[in-house]
């Protein structure tokens, strides 16, 4: 099969050119040049190495080991949204869907990444340009939102609302002539200055890393410098702009592992950028929502942890297969988090139980309240529904269950002794008010459509907690579980090794 060179486009580049150069040298050095191929075909096979070679990285994408040149892998063409990634087990590589549709014989409709993701338009076109020789036009490098990449936050809109706004690219809120920029939310025209300061805070950050400025300073001081640079430039990038997410990832290897909150703060900000770069099942989304998962649970957040690891989950089985070490371990992950919401909520039930059981010692029985069975059980639905939406791996039905609050079902009538107290209870305090007794007051109360008074106070979190433990505890103890101590760093050991084909 007949590979890409670029002879010619490397003869002219001067970087390039020396580079070959000095590998030459240091082959005749060591060989004598009677034993060697003729210069030209030495750089023959040193242009086709050079253009088609990939990087290849451990099992868990945490440090590149070597390249590696696959004839297959050179057969498809590279986007900055690919429907494909490959994965390296030692020298085997193989590449995975990203979705369904995929045909990995159709190498026409096939594509992989060459370069790193989080990179805007500009810097992708440059990289590809001086690189690989060619001018993309992907369906990424022609897609209008992807100067999202480079908005800047819109000065007039509310704090709370931040607008991201396209300074780049053809737009209908865009006047070339005029040269000025409307946003589309507020419909003001953005000031000149405004954009000049947003675009010298780019051009800023793009080169104190492309020239490691901050790796060459004290490790307070980077963490310092960095924090003041990510407030700064947050005043005028949102955070879906790629260079805010430079920031933060620099700010994420120095910040201290201990730090779950300030870890969990940055990568939320972060999680808008990486979901923009990246397609849905690429692992680098995975990463991102299993750290995040890690640090919810680490604060005590652990409902919201599951959902982000099972999402995580969900990606890793569909890319990598259940047996990836990656997919093992964040099942182990999600195993550890549930089994602590578990635990959690059965401590909660047990503390309200020792409670109720005080209570009925000190409390005659005439005075005892009557629970309101209704509200109860709607609270055992609930908690029904969140396991069975975590057991179906379904993450809009936990979405649901944890946000959206669910009106108390309400039954049409009691028991004659539940009624008969009641009514004893009722007209015992009715007597008090008339006496003017003041100090019966009665805790929040809602009104329900059969006529009881419903106490706010007895929806309660026991009675799920106990439906909970009964439906998952005997499936979860055959599942061995994991505690994490350190997370690994999405950026700097993912974003940069798993894509990049060549430094």
């Amino acid at each position: 099969m007949d590979i890409w060179a670029h002879t010619e486009d490397i003869r002219k580049d001067k970087y390039a050119i020396n580079k070959f150069q000095s590998i030459y040298d240091r082959l005749t050095a060591f060989y004598d040049e009677r034993h060697m191929l003729p210069r030209d075909v030495v750089f023959e096979i040193h242009c086709r190495d050079y253009i088609n070679r990939h990087a290849i990285s451990d099992r868990e994408y945490l440090k590149e080991i070597g390249k590696g040149l696959y004839l297959d892998m050179c057969a498809y063409d590279h986007s900055c949204r690919p429907n494909t990634v490959y994965t390296c087990k030692g020298f085997i590589a193989t590449l995975r869907g990203l979705n369904p549709n995929v045909n990995l014989s159709d190498r026409s409709t096939t594509f992989y990444a060459y370069i790193e993701l989080t990179c805007s338009l500009q810097q992708r076109k440059k990289l590809l340009k001086d690189t690989w020789y060619f001018d993309c036009q992907c369906e990424r490098c022609t897609d209008k939102t992807d100067n999202l990449l480079t908005s800047v936050i819109c000065p007039y809109c509310p704090k709370e609302d931040k607008v991201a706004v396209c300074i780049f690219g053809d737009s209908t809120y865009k006047n070339k002539e005029a040269k000025t920029v409307l946003c589309h939310k507020c419909n003001t025209i953005i000031p000149q200055d405004y954009i000049m300061e947003a675009l010298t805070t780019m051009n800023f950050i793009d080169r104190i890393f492309d020239d490691r400025e901050v790796e060459q300073m004290p490790r307070k001081t980077q963490l310092e410098f960095l924090e003041d640079l990510l407030a700064r430039a947050g005043q005028t990038l949102p955070d879906v702009n790629v260079y805010l997410c430079k920031i933060i990832q620099n700010l994420i290897g120095i910040v201290k592992p201990s730090d779950n909150e300030t870890l969990l703060k940055l990568h939320q900000k972060a999680e808008q950028c990486v979901r923009k770069c990246f397609p849905h099942n690429h692992p680098a989304v995975a990463f991102h929502l299993r750290n995040i998962g890690i640090f919810l649970q680490n604060i005590g957040q652990t409902e919201k942890a599951v959902k982000y690891l099972l999402e995580a989950q969900e990606i890793l089985e569909f890319t990598l297969d259940k047996e990836h070490c990656m997919t093992m371990k964040n099942q182990a992950l999600l195993n550890d988090a549930l089994a602590e919401l578990r635990q959690k909520r059965q401590n909660v039930k047990n503390g309200t139980e020792n409670t109720e059981n005080v209570a009925e010692q000190v409390v005659p029985e005439e005075e005892k309240p009557v629970p309101d069975q209704s509200s109860l059980e709607n609270v055992v639905e609930i908690s029904n529904e969140l396991i069975n939406a975590i057991e179906e791996k379904s993450l809009k039905k936990i979405e649901e269950v944890l946000e959206v609050p669910k009106v108390p079902k309400q039954e049409n009538g009691s028991s004659d002794k539940n009624q008969s107290k009641k009514q004893k209870k009722q007209q015992k305090q009715q007597q008090n008010q008339a006496n003017g007794n003041s100090k019966n007051e009665k805790s929040p109360a809602v009104e329900s459509e059969s006529g009881k008074v419903t106490d706010l106070t007895q929806i309660s979190q026991p009675a799920k907690t106990e439906q909970l433990t009964q439906n998952g505890t005997e499936k979860e103890t055959r599942r061995e579980t994991k505690k994490v101590v350190v997370c690994d760093d999405l950026y700097s050991d993912n974003m940069d090794d798993l894509p990049e084909l060549v430094q």
